[in-house]
């Protein structure tokens, strides 16, 4: 293989990677501003919940089908929140402890905090470089 293949390779190699590494920081951007929206509208839900307990107390009629749907509207909004928290912290390498919900490192095997073991993390496939092959020299 000659030096300017060799440029070539690297040059490829170095795109590919960066190419990579930018997917990743516009997905975590996207989801952070996905976060921040749930959380506002997570936060608007329980004014919504509020004032509806306190319109309930003061008319002294309950109504528990208003009260039900807003709870399991915020219900929803935190679960689909917790699945952001957790890509987010797939893209940051980490994870929690299932003992004590420390974020930690996703290579450590037990938790730095209270010692429990941590899941495993999946094995992942390294992306073999592109390597170009010198068919007439």
């Amino acid at each position: 293989m000659s030096f300017v293949d060799n440029v070539i390779n690297t040059t490829k190699n170095v795109a590919a990677t960066t190419g990579k590494k930018t997917n990743e920081a516009i997905r975590a951007s996207k989801l952070k501003i996905k976060s921040g929206q749930l959380n506002s509208e997570i936060k608007s839900k329980y004014e919504k919940l509020g004032a509806l307990v306190y319109d309930m107390s003061k008319s002294g009629e309950k109504d528990t089908e208003a009260f039900d749907a807003l709870v399991a509207e915020i219900d929803a909004a935190n679960t689909e929140l917790t699945d952001i928290e957790k890509q987010l912290d797939e893209l940051k390498g980490k994870v929690a402890c299932p003992s004590c919900g420390i974020k930690t490192d996703n290579d450590n095997a037990f938790c730095p905090k209270c010692g429990a073991k941590l899941p495993e993390k999946p094995v992942e496939e390294a992306e073999e470089p592109v390597v170009e092959e010198d068919m007439g020299e």
